[in-house]
């Protein structure tokens, strides 16, 4: 438990287009501390998406806790609200099982990786 400081970031987002479809990528440890990040890196791709589709890259996620999974469940709200797909790839380790867990493998579309998710879009 930390008590009155946020531990140092072991937590970082970003946004890259591949041909017209952004990707939002994901690194380290999603957890309380660290949503925010992603959520605001969302929140920019929500402005700058010029596709109906957002591909959210977690390939590089170290651990996610469950508000890392509520912050995936808000942006797929919010992509259904804004009648954008939302796909998840590289779910894998401590976030597959927390998916499946939850029974949330339904919920998402997941790929295995960014190729196969661009092809698909």
């Amino acid at each position: 438990m930390f008590v009155g400081k946020e531990p140092e970031s072991s937590f970082t987002a970003t946004s890259g287009l591949h041909g017209t479809t952004l990707v939002v990528s994901a690194s380290g440890e999603l957890d309380h501390y660290h949503t925010p990040v992603l959520r605001a890196e969302i929140g920019r791709a929500w402005e700058l998406l010029q596709s109906p589709t957002l591909i959210l890259d977690l390939s590089a996620l170290t651990f996610c806790d469950s508000s890392g999974i509520g912050e995936l469940l808000q942006a797929r709200h919010q992509g259904q609200v804004a009648g954008v797909r939302l796909i998840l790839t590289g779910v894998q380790g401590n976030l597959a099982r927390r998916l499946n867990l939850a029974g949330l493998t339904q919920v998402f579309e997941v790929f295995p990786s960014v190729a196969d998710a661009l092809e698909a879009a």
